[in-house]
This record gives structure tokens, C-alpha cells and sequence, in this order.
């Protein structure tokens, strides 16, 4: 009897060790900064990623902004002959930023991936989609950037990686989800998310809350600053131009 009793005792021990195993073989990810200021001279940053994956899986950062419809103008030739905005396209819920990183090792294209930008798609039509991709990888707020995630050596079944993901320039104050799948030959295994903060400072952080609080004076404030960056410039070729 006490030999049966000690080995069901193994046997949970065992189970309980797996379990803890298990559990602890989560994703994992940290975020410095995590809060981003965008200023006057805003030209872009870097926000440094750190954390875990399981063994035997890679790690892809997906960094998404807030889902919103999306409205454009769809051109075409009218009669055969004139270029002109032909009707209204709108695409419903699609991430307003799509930032993703990689180690560059698998041999996928992730761009045209399901784990990627079409995952955005849904429904939409496919020339539309490829349109709209366009214009944000244009704008630089769809991007992929491979070869930015590296890794540490594993220990106790989970991989270490770090990575260096590009905050365009064009970035706007928000609140972002910054993410780390688990991917094995293709497939999520796991993830883990954590958020990134942009807010405004400066002079851009001035013109939005006036812009908010007094429109009538943000107007006016937005004449004198376009007259006095006008006649900056002004001078500025002037003395370029008096040095010759």
C-alpha cells in the first residue's frame, strides 16, 4: 500500500513539474520606451524589444495601431479620356500602422504572409487592398523589416531574442499593440502583447490642444506660424543665394 502511495505521489510530482513547465514556456516581451514623444523635431526612433520564446520557435514582432475604416478616392478614366476620382472606396477596420519585424532566417514573404498585412484584408478586393498597401508603405506605415530580431543562446527550453523595430517619422499620437508570436513553419504557437504610448510635446502637443480647446485662436496661431516659417525661409535662400 505504501509503495502504490509513494508512486502516485511521483506521478503528481511529475505532472505538477510539467505543469510548471509548461506554464513558464509563455512568450514573453519588454518594451523601452515605452512611451514615445512625438515634438516639434520628431524624425522618427527606435523602441528596443526583449523577451522569450519557446524552443524550437522564431519570434515576429507585429506592432499594430487602432483598427479604423479607411475612406479614399478610387480613379479612373472617365469616358475613355480624362483621369478623375471615379467613386468612393472604403476599407473597414484595418490597422492605421502595421509594423513588423523578423530574424530574416525563414524564407517567407511576410508582406503577402497571413500572419502580415493580409491578415488586414478581409473581405476587401484584392486590387483595392493592393492599392491601399501601396499608399502606406508609401506613407511608411506599413513595413516590414527583416533580420531585426536576434537571439540568445536558449535555457530551460525558452530563446531569448531581442530586436530594433523603426518608428516611422510620420507616427501619430496613440496607443499601439506591440506583439511577439511564437512561429513554427508558418503557424502561431503562442504570443504575448504589450502596449506602446505615443503622445504629443512641444509645440505639436500646443497646436492640438488649441486646436481642441479654441479653434478660432488656433487658426490664427496657424496663419502666424506659416507666415513666420515663410519668411525663414525667405531669408534663409537669401543668404544662400547673397554667398554665391
Amino acid at each position: 500500500m505504501r509503495k502504490i502511495t509513494s508512486a502516485c505521489i511521483a506521478v503528481l510530482f511529475v505532472f505538477f513539474l510539467s505543469g510548471m513547465c509548461m506554464a513558464s514556456a509563455r512568450p514573453s516581451l519588454t518594451i523601452r520606451p515605452n512611451q514615445v514623444g512625438i515634438g516639434a523635431g520628431f524624425n522618427g526612433t527606435h523602441v528596443s524589444i526583449a523577451g522569450e520564446v519557446p524552443e524550437g520557435t522564431s519570434a515576429v514582432i507585429r506592432l499594430l495601431g487602432e483598427p479604423r475604416d479607411e475612406t479614399f478616392k478610387e480613379k479612373g478614366k472617365a469616358l475613355g479620356v480624362l483621369w478623375m476620382n471615379l467613386k468612393t472606396v472604403e476599407i473597414k477596420d484595418v490597422p492605421d500602422v502595421f509594423l513588423m519585424g523578423t530574424d530574416g532566417t525563414d524564407h517567407i514573404d511576410w508582406e503577402h504572409s497571413d500572419l502580415a498585412f493580409q491578415s488586414a484584408k478581409g473581405d476587401t478586393d484584392n486590387q483595392v487592398f493592393d492599392e491601399f498597401l501601396k499608399l502606406m508603405e508609401q506613407e511608411q506605415f506599413y513595413q516590414v523589416e527583416n533580420g531585426v530580431v536576434q537571439y540568445e543562446q536558449s535555457e530551460n527550453g525558452m530563446r531569448p531574442f531581442t530586436a530594433d523595430l523603426a518608428i516611422p517619422s510620420a507616427m501619430h499620437q496613440g496607443v499601439y499593440r506591440v506583439e511577439v508570436l511564437a512561429v513554427k513553419e508558418g503557424k502561431v504557437v503562442d504570443s504575448a502583447a504589450e502596449e506602446l504610448h505615443t503622445k504629443l510635446t512641444g509645440l505639436p502637443a500646443f497646436l492640438a490642444r488649441l486646436a481642441f480647446e479654441n479653434s478660432l485662436l488656433y487658426g490664427v496661431a496657424a496663419v502666424v506660424i506659416a507666415i513666420l516659417a515663410g519668411l525663414f525661409m525667405s531669408m534663409l535662400f537669401k543668404e544662400r543665394g547673397g554667398a554665391h
